[in-house]
């Protein structure tokens, strides 16, 4: 198994527009390209064309600066939300990337060792992207694996630094292999608001389908 293909998964917040939205009553469907749909609270904010491309070339910016990047795919973002009000406290990413590096049967047969090397590489990772800009990694936590819609994921959790205001978040990043292509799931939130947001988002994560 190449664990630098998976750590090379983590890298940039790429969003495009393919949504459909749908109203429901505190929560509103999602329909994504690739057969992928989930539920967002429903006054949640969906990011413009605008923010999304912002989004794309500063995540482009960090990650070619530390020199971290898909050599050989391609990361396409689907979705970015963020809660309201601004400044935002939570916030919810879909992108796809292919072709897909690890595999369902390569996830489950992940020891506690493969998992504890993954953690230790991707800190690195963030350490690098730090100095070039990125978020600073105040705590990365033990990789583990978990099912989401049946599928294995493999989750990476981390608290990093807040661009605005002193409270750190928890971000938790979930990767999902699902025939050539992996799902990439990735919930956040401000950990001084934990007990509001950590909820909505756990409801978030048990809607997704594919």
């Amino acid at each position: 198994m190449n664990m630098a293909s998976i750590i090379l998964l983590i890298v940039s917040l790429l969003v495009a527009p393919n949504t459909v939205l749908a109203e429901g009553n505190s929560f509103r469907h999602i329909q994504l390209t690739y057969g992928i749909s989930l539920d967002i609270p429903s006054n949640w904010t969906v990011l413009s064309e605008d923010m999304r491309n912002k989004l794309d070339t500063y995540g482009k910016t960090v990650a070619g600066k530390a020199g971290v990047e898909l050599k050989n795919g391609k990361k396409e973002g689907l979705l970015a939300v963020n809660a309201t009000p601004s400044p935002t406290g939570a916030m919810i990413r879909v992108s796809v990337i292919m072709p897909c590096d690890v595999t369902q049967d390569e996830l489950a047969t992940l020891s506690a060792s493969d998992l504890k090397v993954i953690g230790t590489e991707t800190k690195n990772m963030f350490m690098k992207m730090a100095a070039s800009g990125g978020p600073k990694i105040v705590e990365m936590q033990p990789v583990r694996v978990e099912k989401i819609n049946n599928r294995r994921a493999l989750v990476l959790p981390y608290i990093r630094t807040s661009a605005v205001g002193p409270s750190n978040w928890q971000v938790n990043q979930y990767k999902i292999p699902v025939s050539d292509k992996t799902i990439e799931l990735t919930l956040s939130y401000r950990l001084s608001d934990a007990n509001v947001w950590r909820p909505i988002l756990e409801r978030v994560k048990r809607s997704v389908r594919f």
